[in-house]
């Protein structure tokens, strides 16, 4: 009796290996990105923006070669989650690229008090993003991530403010595409979160 009850108990152990294992290698339609809001302030309450997104890449393509090898069931959406100091974590939504980064945008301007217009109108300044590049690669044994866009104000289609960002980040491989989302989402929040919003606004004088 004492035999079977040791090889049941080795037997569990092997069996959530081998599920952990298989679950690893298994194939992502989606990337997670976890977002990471700033701690509030209502530095720019009382202004209204409308947002909108352009997707300016010259490369389309996310992946190279080897990292396309990890994520060739990708159907190119991002399923978004979002950290807010003090809160629980939330899951946002399944997005493309341009709605990933102006559904991020969007919360870190709310976070500053601004207020996001639901339509275009001729009185209210647009918050543009211009993504220039979203590169994911597999080099060696690391994950790489290069990252770009530019945020623009404009008024009566004319340019009064503008900022570009950019950032790169890498990760050692582990099983799995698990390194490379959190490369992702590490990069990601730090190239929202480096945006000067106030001094964008200042620059516009709005």
């Amino acid at each position: 009796m004492g035999l079977k009850i040791t090889n049941a108990c080795l037997t569990l152990p092997i069996l959530v290996v081998v599920l952990m294992g298989c679950l690893a290698c298994a194939k992502k339609s989606y990337i997670d990105v976890d977002y990471r809001l700033p701690p509030a302030a209502d530095t720019l309450a009382g202004r209204t923006v409308f947002v909108e997104t352009r997707d300016l890449r010259s490369d389309t393509q996310i992946f190279n070669r080897r990292a396309k090898a990890d994520f060739e069931d990708f159907t190119g959406l991002f399923s978004l989650s979002v950290d807010t100091p003090g809160e629980q974590q939330t899951v946002v939504g399944a997005y493309n690229l341009p709605k990933l980064f102006e559904t991020a945008l969007k919360r870190r301007l709310q976070r500053l008090g601004i207020k996001i217009a639901a339509e275009r109108s001729a009185d209210i300044p647009v918050f543009q993003i211009k993504i220039d590049r979203f590169r994911i690669n597999l080099i060696g044994q690391k994950w790489q991530a290069d990252i770009g866009y530019e945020a623009s104000l404009t008024r009566d289609s004319q340019l009064i403010a503008r900022e570009t960002v950019t950032g790169s980040a890498e990760r050692l491989k582990l099983i799995g595409s698990g390194g490379a989302e959190k490369v992702i989402s590490g990069i990601f929040s730090e190239i929202i979160n480096r945006l000067n919003i106030e001094r964008l606004f200042q620059q516009a004088k709005l």
